[in-house]
C-alpha cells in the first residue's frame, strides 16, 4: 500500500531466484539470468537481484502463507500507476487466492480475508489489529465495494445469504457455488437438530426418571 515498486520488485526478484533454485546447468548468476528470462523480464543488476531474492527467500517462514501473481497483473502494476483501492482490491484478490489455494470454493470472514490481505496466516480478533494502511479499507461499505470489483472485474464468485460469512470461488459458476453453500447449510441445520433432538430426549428421560445407557 505504501511502497509499492519496491513491493513489485521484491516480488520480482524472489520469483525469479526461487525458479532459479530449479535449474540445473550454469552458476547462480547465469540461472538467475536463464530465469529472468523465462519470466520475460530484464534484470537492471543481475548481482542486485540475486542477492535480494535468496535472502527473501530464506527470510520466508515454510509455514507463511504463499499466493502466486500472474504476471500480466503484475506488469499491470507494475507500469501503470495505481490509486489505494485498486492496491487493496489486488490484496484482496490475492488473499482469497492464497486461501483458496487449489479448492474450488470455501467460506471466510471478514476478519479472516483482511488478515490475509494484511499478510497474516491466521484472523485477527479486531480491524484495530491491522496496519494503519490497510485500516481504511476495513469497515463495511469498503469490503462490500471489494468484494462488488473483485466480481465485476477479477472473475470472483460469491454468497453470503444468512451465512455467518462469505462463499468464494474462482472456479465454480455463481449456481454451482450457490449449490455447494446452501448443501452444506441444509446438512449443518440437520446436524443441529439432531443434536437439540438428542437433548431434548435426555431431559425428558431425566423427567421420567428413566435411566439412559
Amino acid at each position: 500500500m505504501s511502497n509499492t515498486k519496491k513491493v513489485l520488485n521484491d516480488i520480482c526478484d524472489y520469483a525469479i531466484y526461487n525458479h532459479s533454485l530449479k535449474l540445473e546447468y550454469g552458476d547462480e548468476l547465469e540461472c538467475i539470468q536463464s530465469s529472468a528470462d523465462y519470466y520475460q523480464v530484464k534484470l537492471g543488476n543481475i548481482e542486485n537481484s540475486y542477492t535480494n531474492g535468496e535472502e527473501i527467500y530464506y527470510s520466508i517462514d515454510d509455514n507463511s502463507p504463499k499466493v502466486g501473481i500472474d504476471l500480466s497483473i503484475w506488469w499491470d502494476y507494475y507500469k501503470n500507476e495505481k490509486d489505494d483501492f485498486s492496491k487493496a482490491c489486488l490484496l484482496g484478490f490475492l488473499a482469497i487466492k492464497s486461501i483458496l489455494q487449489n479448492k474450488a470454493y470455501c467460506k471466510i470472514d471478514n476478519r479472516f480475508w483482511l488478515a490475509r490481505m494484511d499478510g497474516r496466516a491466521k484472523s485477527i480478533n479486531d480491524v484495530s489489529d491491522l496496519s494503519k494502511e490497510l485500516q481504511p479499507f476495513s469497515n463495511h461499505y469498503q469490503t462490500r465495494k471489494i468484494k462488488k470489483e473483485l466480481r465485476v472485474h477479477w472473475n470472483l464468485k460469491t454468497y453470503s445469504h444468512y451465512t455467518r460469512g462469505f462463499y468464494v470461488s474462482f472456479q465454480l459458476e455463481l449456481e454451482q457455488l450457490i449449490f455447494e453453500a446452501e448443501k452444506r447449510r441444509k446438512s449443518t441445520l440437520e446436524k443441529q437438530h439432531k443434536e437439540r433432538e438428542k437433548k431434548a430426549r435426555l431431559l425428558a428421560l431425566q423427567k421420567l426418571g428413566v435411566s439412559q445407557p
